[in-house]
């Protein structure tokens, strides 16, 4: 393993400035000898790192970019401008590091995703999830392990089948993209989405969707699937879901929530670019292209 010379640096609300952050993810892709970059964590600022990544440079050194939230910026505009399939999917502090270890769901998911040239094929939902923090600078995740809560499974919001390629990552992440040359074309594809911690309330999520739908982004996709949403109660995930169906009512898409991505874990790897099918009336959802070669 290698870490970034300015990884573990702090500059205020950031880790680096621009120039030494751009240089990282410049060596790292660079390097031969590194196959694949994980973020530690997320943020809110990759969209300063936008004006300055060298694409050709990136498109030369086809190299594994895997990290979800902030990293949604990354991975969208990296695919958008080089076609590189990237890589929503956990964090070296969110994920790798889970104590005692990291939860086998997502550490399955994450080797037949990126460490083998096939279609990783039906993504089995996991049988329990967290959301519990306990927080790394006091060191309490080095105390116990999370609590974990009974999973119910995919909750399955509207009917039909669809297959596109797969986009999305962390809603409040891809308003960075929007208006921007890294925005990408949604036709054809499946678009996944998730809540981070922050919590967007249903309200904000509908005012979202509604952009998507001004925007023309609703008339494009085959199909939306929404990640467990982080901190909602149980009422409020009923009304967020409602949103979800309310705001793309004008459109028959198939629609499945509750799925195991995003910020609640364990998770599954999403690779941003590659195909899917969405099969509501087997219940399935499958990727049916693989990511790496």
């Amino acid at each position: 393993m290698k870490i970034a010379p300015h990884a573990l640096n702090q500059r205020g609300f950031v880790s680096d400035t621009v120039e030494n952050r751009v240089s990282d993810l410049h060596e790292m892709f660079a390097d031969p000898s590194i196959r694949a970059i994980v973020a530690a964590i997320g943020g809110n600022h990759s969209c300063h790192l936008l004006p300055w990544l060298d694409f050709d440079l990136i498109r030369a050194h086809p190299t594994i970019l895997m990290g979800f939230s902030d990293i949604t910026v990354l991975n969208v505009a990296i695919w958008v401008k080089t076609g590189l399939v990237t890589f929503n999917g956990p964090a070296l502090l969110t994920d790798f590091a889970e104590y005692p270890r990291m939860f086998e769901y997502t550490e399955r998911s994450f080797l037949n995703t990126l460490c083998r040239p096939k279609p990783v094929g039906v993504i089995e939902p996991s049988r329990f999830w967290t959301e519990e923090f306990l927080h790394w600078s006091q060191k309490k995740d080095l105390e116990r392990a999370r609590h974990l809560e009974p999973a119910e499974g995919p909750v399955w919001l509207r009917q039909g089948f669809a297959e596109g390629a797969l986009i999305g990552g962390c809603i409040e992440s891809l308003e960075h993209l929007r208006g921007t040359a890294f925005w990408p074309d949604f036709g054809d594809a499946i678009l996944f989405l998730e809540t981070s911690e922050m919590k967007p309330t249903p309200e904000t999520v509908d005012a979202m969707l509604m952009d998507y739908q001004n925007m023309g982004v609703l008339d494009q996709i085959r199909g939306l699937l929404f990640g467990r949403p982080m901190r909602y109660s149980s009422s409020e995930k009923q009304d967020l879901y409602q949103v979800l169906l309310d705001r793309t009512s004008a459109y028959d898409f198939p629609i499945v929530a509750e799925l195991d991505f995003g910020h609640t874990a364990p998770q599954f790897v999403l690779p941003i670019g590659c195909r899917a099918r969405v099969d509501t009336t087997k219940e399935s959802i499958e990727i049916i292209e693989g990511s790496v070669s």
